[in-house]
């Protein structure tokens, strides 16, 4: 009964009430006490106006011979005025605090030294709202004119106190017309609160039942709707709320028949399991991953673990993967790195399945896992570290080698002039090799941020083959090499960027040239397909290179034979530079070579290269 929402509402309206008219009764008596206060206070302050009628008779009284009758009787005549009554009462005290005379029948009995009386008395005339609920008094000091000083001068005060005992009765009056209303007023609100209790809470009484029979599963029950108010509203609503849950029961249907469309068409595997270590669901890469292991229900939670190189449990009650390698803690679970299974590199994902029913209580029903391959990211990592490695390596070769002879040179002073040379143009041949590392460094990174400036522009590339020619001619003639350049006839002009394709053009013929013995035979052709394509093959009869270091050739720092390349001076970025500038244009380059035959390289070019010119 006490928890109903009858009960309540009366048990509000009560308290309501109670409250409301308490609050008024403190805000009448206060203000009865206020107003009879600052009443009494603008009424003395009045009557004593220093420009006054009164202060002007009490001034002359006191300046007469018999001042102490005059000014008795100058009060007694403003009496009215004053509000002199049994309650209030003057005074006419001396500067030593001494009452002369008075209206009170007892002035026999000494006053009490109020803050007003003192300060009257000292000649400073301030009066405050004084004593609260006791008292209230106002005192003037008269400076009679004319006579001498101190005590011989005449002064006197005039005190004027009032008990408020009127106050404190209209109070009492007051507060018993107060309570008489407030028993009253809870009388009628407990009337009125039942009824209004009763016309709110039937209804809802009602709406209850129904409610109630549509939890237990009848949704073609209508609810009732008998009013217009909120409770009406209410109804409405919740027999709306009963369709929406109707066809919300129908779209969790359909959203799990979408859940398992897409995990089927995800490309990272998912598998979740129960608490009990059995395969709650899991899509076609899964199956993929793990086999007919999981196709045929037989995977458990061990099983997945040890597959993935994951700490092994009893349960998933009892698993703790923070102690796995590589693990990342993320706000859902973890995250494990680079688990390495069948040839295969993969980021696994995992987090607990948790369920948190009606009281609130979470618990763990399983855990899912999310593996994702990362195998073409590992082996581009890998080459990055690798090239990083490289590009140290080779750096690190030229600086030693300035280093030592710049301190072989520095620790001989008197070193003969021809020895000095030595070790100085062999700092500045290091030097050279790190400026082509840096420059071709430079190159690659432009080309690998798009941020190549290109300059396109259109060229008839057998004029151009015979010009690079006579630009190597000293370096073929140094090495004895025989040269060859044919070409088809009709053979079109293309658009690219000239220096680029210089670039590639001479890296490649200088390759021939270095890797070639002396007296060796270089071919150039130049054909084309249709005006569409042309095609530049760079041919010799060198020494070739091995068949398994063909598919590294464009490598950045591969080297064939490293000692000998060094020797020859090459950087190991020379032919991944010239793929990345063929590329660039639309082209393709490729090397054909046998050992102990000579080596073949072919670029194709479209005719057309299309390239976007980048700002640096």
């Amino acid at each position: 009964m006490l928890k109903s929402l009858y009960f309540k509402i009366v048990l509000i309206l009560l308290i309501f009430i109670v409250a409301v008219m308490a609050a008024v009764g403190a805000i009448l008596l206060n203000g009865v006490t206020s107003f009879y206060m600052d009443d009494f206070a603008a009424q003395m302050t009045e009557c004593f106006e220093p420009e006054g009628f009164l202060m002007r008779d009490l001034t002359e009284a006191a300046r007469a011979e018999n001042a102490p009758s005059r000014m008795k009787d100058v009060l007694s005549s403003y009496r009215n005025i004053l509000g002199i009554d049994e309650f209030r009462n003057y005074y006419v005290l001396n500067t030593d605090g001494d009452t002369l005379y008075g209206s009170d029948p007892e002035l026999g009995a000494e006053l009490i030294m109020t803050p007003n009386l003192l300060s009257a008395i000292s000649g400073s005339e301030t009066n405050l709202r004084g004593g609260g609920m006791d008292y209230a008094d106002w005192a003037v000091r008269i400076h009679p004119e004319g006579k001498g000083t101190s005590e011989e001068s005449g002064d006197c005060v005039v005190y004027i106190k009032d008990s408020l005992e009127e106050m404190r009765q209209l109070n009492s009056v007051l507060f018993s017309i107060i309570i008489q209303s407030m028993i009253i007023g809870v009388l009628i609100a407990v009337l009125l609160s039942f009824f209004l209790a009763k016309s709110i809470s039937s209804p809802l009484q009602s709406l209850t039942y129904d409610t109630q029979l549509v939890a237990s599963g009848e949704f073609s029950h209508e609810i009732e709707v008998s009013s217009a108010d909120e409770i009406g509203v209410l109804a409405e609503n919740f027999n709306y709320m009963k369709e929406r849950l109707r066809s919300t029961l129908d779209e969790v249907n359909g959203e799990r028949q979408k859940l398992d469309t897409v995990l089927s068409g995800m490309r990272d595997a998912v598998v979740a399991f129960m608490a009990d270590g059995t395969v709650l669901h899991s899509n076609v890469s899964a199956e993929e991953l793990f086999g007919d292991e999981l196709r045929e229900n037989r995977l458990m939670l061990d099983d997945c673990l040890e597959k993935l190189d994951l700490p092994m449990t009893d349960g998933i009650d009892g698993l703790d993967l923070t102690t796995a390698d590589g693990v990342e803690i993320t706000r859902d679970g973890y995250i494990f790195h680079d688990r390495i299974t069948d040839g295969k590199v993969y980021d696994v994902g995992y987090a607990r399945l948790r369920y948190s029913p009606d009281d609130g209580a979470e618990q763990e029903i399983g855990c899912v896992f999310i593996i994702h391959d990362v195998t073409a990211r590992y082996e581009l990592d890998k080459s990055r570290r690798e090239f990083v490695a490289n590009v140290s390596h080779e750096l690190n070769t030229p600086l030693t080698a300035i280093k030592g002879a710049t301190e072989t040179v520095r620790a001989d002073p008197e070193m003969d002039p021809d020895t000095r040379d030595y070790f100085l143009d062999m700092v500045l041949s290091e030097s050279d090799r790190m400026h082509r590392i840096v420059s071709d460094l430079l190159t690659l990174s432009r080309l690998d941020n798009n941020r190549t400036k290109w300059d396109i522009e259109t060229f008839d590339m057998r004029a151009f083959i015979r010009r690079i020619c006579e630009v190597m001619r000293p370096e073929l003639t140094a090495h004895r090499h025989r040269v060859t350049f044919g070409s088809e006839r009709n053979m079109p002009e293309i658009t690219a960027d000239r220096q680029r394709i210089e670039q590639v053009v001479i890296n490649i013929l200088s390759n021939s040239i270095k890797y070639t013995p002396d007296g060796g035979q270089i071919d150039i052709v130049l054909t084309h397909k249709k005006k569409q394509t042309v095609t530049l093959t760079v041919r010799d009869n060198g020494s070739g290179i091995p068949e398994e270091d063909l598919e590294h050739l464009f490598e950045r720092f591969y080297r064939v034979e490293k000692s000998r390349t060094q020797d020859a001076g090459g950087t190991g970025l020379g032919l991944a530079i010239a793929k990345e500038l063929v590329e660039a244009h639309g082209g393709t380059i490729t090397i054909a070579s046998k050992l102990g035959e000579g080596t073949t390289v072919k670029i194709e070019l479209p005719v057309e290269c299309r390239l976007k010119t980048e700002k640096n």
